[in-house]
This record gives structure tokens, sequence and C-alpha cells, in this order.
């Protein structure tokens, strides 16, 4: 039983440590006025799971040693990009938005 806990706690962090950066990116989208950016994060969330466990499992098929690095290095990666990726998506499409008026 603590071993299952124990997986369960590390999943848990790990899906926060992919999710977390995009949803601070769209507070603070939210904060300047994108009142839609915090209704697009859950097609973000999924992508990014997508994304981190095709990674994960492509690492893991080439045979790479060090299983917990790679996947908290992919999983940081993957949702710092996201993030990334999510936040200059929503400005150029706001600014695209405010040039056509």
């Amino acid at each position: 039983m603590p071993r299952l806990i124990f997986t369960c706690i590390v999943l848990v962090t790990l899906f926060c440590l992919l999710c977390a950066p995009a949803l601070v990116v769209a507070r603070q989208l939210e904060r300047r006025g994108d009142v839609a950016a915090l209704r697009a994060l859950p097609r973000v969330w999924m992508s990014q799971v997508v994304v981190a466990s095709l990674l994960i499992f492509a690492a893991d098929t080439l045979g790479w040693r060090n299983p917990a690095g790679y996947m908290v290095g992919i999983v940081l990666g993957t949702g710092v990009a996201g993030a990334a990726l999510f936040g200059g998506w929503r400005i150029v499409r706001r600014w695209l938005r405010r040039s056509s008026r």
C-alpha cells in the first residue's frame, strides 16, 4: 500500500509540474484582459500530456539509463515549452484581432 501511495504522489507531482507553467501564463493573460485564456487550458494540458507521454516512451524505448531524471526533464521541458507556445499563440491572436479592427 505505501508503494501505491508513493506512486500516486509522484504522478500528481509530475502532472502539476507539467501543467503549472501554462496555468501561470493563462492567469497573467487573464489579468491583461484575455478572459478566454483559461478556457483554452484543458486542450493545452491534454496536448502537453500526450507529448510528454510520447517523449517518455520514446526515451524508454531508446534505452536511456536514468528513468526518473529523463521523466522529470521531459515533463519540465514540455511544461515550459507548452506554456511559451500557449502564451505566444494567445498574444499573437490578440494582436491580430486588434490590428484587424
